[in-house]
């Protein structure tokens, strides 16, 4: 019979990081309903506006590693109420400041303190279930996560519209602190040694140097396949959702500001249903690839319908969005495939790796989409701040191109469901 205090508890503690995962979700996608209010204000292009974003993406994607190595060293809770302190402090610093060096500074703090969020999540969960259940715990914790960013589209805008965006932001830094607080007194980093039996073994006797299993992470082909798979499926989630979309959909199917963000918002719902169900279905049916193939096949279809069909009504870009966010949450099986395919004792470096390759698609395409807007500037947009629709269809094309070069790599990735350690005959 399994230990139902151990149980409850092992939920209760992931459901806590989990929120922190949501909350820093929150604050990574805010931009998106704010990119008006970041160019009047700051008084700065779309190029630039894609970097301040994206300097979340650079200290996120930087820390990953370094993360996963912390995590595996020096313990969970301590680091995870450090960062969200770092998180707070990182939202009220870019809510006061009028000055843009400032904010990227903020952003980078929201980056640093957001980069132990999911891998912390990801390691307490290795620490306190079975390996039969990581890939739906993974699908689970994306599943609250992107609750983050569903709060962060239709509800934030109306916050920023009835307080304005810099009293909004304040408020969600406040939070973050509190948030800290329930952190440390609820996390545990792994059972205890009396009263709950430890999922696994977390002695580390005659192990490896941290640093050598890095080294084998980076020498392994399929490690590296999974990963930078991961960040081409990510790309369009990452410049689109959480960037673009909502000026997107105001200039190419005329809706308001409310609109657009409330129907944006469908792509995280359809991220949330699919992570936990594609999770289980992979399981259950024996096979990850099948699912990786039909997910990526139906993302670039409804990605092309949704860039280049203008005018949709409101019913339908719902099912298209939906249906991208769910197709896309494919992506969340390279954790899995990742983990299983190396040690345990290194599974924080490797989920920080894997998180790492994957958050650079945000680093580097919602700049690049930034910049395309700018170099087909029209002469419009320096007396209304907006583009048009032809301008962000071009802008935003190299986006499924991502995910064509993410079918191609599935045809090098091997099926790895129950095939674990491979990364030990350097596969």
């Amino acid at each position: 019979m399994p230990n139902w205090p151990c149980h409850m508890r092992a939920w209760i503690i992931w459901i806590v990081a989990a929120i922190f995962y949501a909350y820093e979700f929150f604050l990574r996608i805010s931009p998106t309903v704010l990119t008006a209010e970041l160019m009047r204000d700051f008084g700065i292009s779309a190029a630039a506006v894609g970097t301040l974003s994206a300097f979340y993406y650079y200290a996120y994607a930087s820390m990953q590693i370094p993360v996963g190595i912390m995590l595996d060293r020096y313990g969970i809770r301590r680091l995870l109420v450090f960062a969200a302190i770092l998180v707070a402090i990182g939202s009220i610093l870019f809510s006061f400041t009028g000055s843009l060096w400032v904010a990227n500074l903020g952003r980078v703090f929201m980056g640093v303190g957001s980069a132990f969020s999911f891998v912390g999540c990801i390691k307490l969960a290795t620490n306190w279930f079975p390996a039969n259940r990581l890939a739906i715990v993974i699908g689970l914790t994306n599943m609250l996560g992107v609750f983050g960013a569903i709060g962060g589209e239709a509800p934030l805008s109306y916050f920023v519209a009835t307080f304005g965006w810099r009293h909004t932001l304040f408020i969600a830094g406040i939070i973050g602190a509190l948030l800290a607080l329930l952190i440390q007194l609820i996390v545990r980093d792994s059972p205890p040694e009396t009263g709950c039996d430890p999922i696994v073994s977390l002695s580390k006797e005659g192990e490896p140097p941290l640093l050598e299993g890095l080294k084998l992470i980076l020498k392994s082909k399929a490690t590296w396949l999974a990963a930078i798979y991961g960040c081409l499926l990510v790309a369009p989630i990452a410049a689109f959702t959480e960037l673009w979309s909502v000026p997107f959909l105001m200039s190419v199917d005329n809706l308001t500001k409310f609109e657009a963000s409330l129907v944006s918002s469908i792509v995280f719902m359809g991220i949330a249903a699919g992570g936990p169900i594609i999770g289980f279905l992979s399981g259950y049916f024996g096979t990850r690839k099948l699912f990786m193939w039909l997910g990526t096949i139906v993302a670039f279809i409804t990605m092309m319908c949704i860039i280049f069909i203008a005018n949709l009504a409101m019913w339908q870009l719902s099912i298209l969005l939906f249906s991208f966010g769910f197709a896309t949450s494919n992506m969340l099986l390279i954790f899995t495939i990742n983990v299983e395919q190396n040690p345990h004792w290194v599974s924080g470096v490797v989920i920080g790796f894997t998180n790492m390759v994957v958050m650079f698609g945000g680093a580097i395409f919602q700049p690049l989409v930034g910049l395309l807007l700018d170099w087909q500037n029209s002469p419009t947009f320096l007396t209304t701040h907006t583009h048009s629709a032809h301008e962000f269809q071009l802008a935003l094309v190299v986006l499924p191109c991502c995910q064509l070069v993410a079918l191609g790599l599935l045809t090098m990735m091997r099926e790895t469901l129950g095939q674990e350690n491979s990364i030990s005959d350097g596969r």
